[in-house]
């Protein structure tokens, strides 16, 4: 199977993961990295945009992600949230309009957007 993923910050992750509720999909977290990653579909992270600033990373099919075995949902080691069963991947629309509402919560708007950049 393929899939992109998002890989967020914990402090930005933990946000994210409570305003999706239900609605999220299949989360991995890394406690040592201190990071959560979303499995969206292939090919819908291409046209996001994310502020450097936010250590949001964007891989995509022809990028190295570890995925943790399906029963391993509790560890010291990196671990299943949101089990791939039955939640699959997360709805990429929605998860990047959380991610941007988390991410100018945290960082406040994007210079291109206060007229900094132009």
């Amino acid at each position: 199977m393929h899939w992109d993923a998002a890989t967020v910050p914990a402090y930005l992750g933990d946000r994210i993961l409570a305003r999706l509720g239900r609605e999220s999909g299949a989360v991995i977290r890394d406690p040592y990295g201190h990071r959560l990653t979303w499995l969206v579909p292939p090919g819908t992270t291409r046209e996001w945009t994310v502020p450097e600033t936010s250590w949001v990373q964007l891989l995509s099919i022809a990028q190295h992600l570890t995925i943790p075995p399906g029963w391993c949902t509790r560890s010291a080691f990196t671990h299943w949230i949101r089990s791939w069963d039955p939640h699959g991947l997360t709805d990429a629309r929605l998860l990047y309009v959380v991610l941007d509402a988390v991410i100018r919560a945290e960082h406040g708007p994007r210079e291109y957007e206060s007229g900094a950049g132009r």
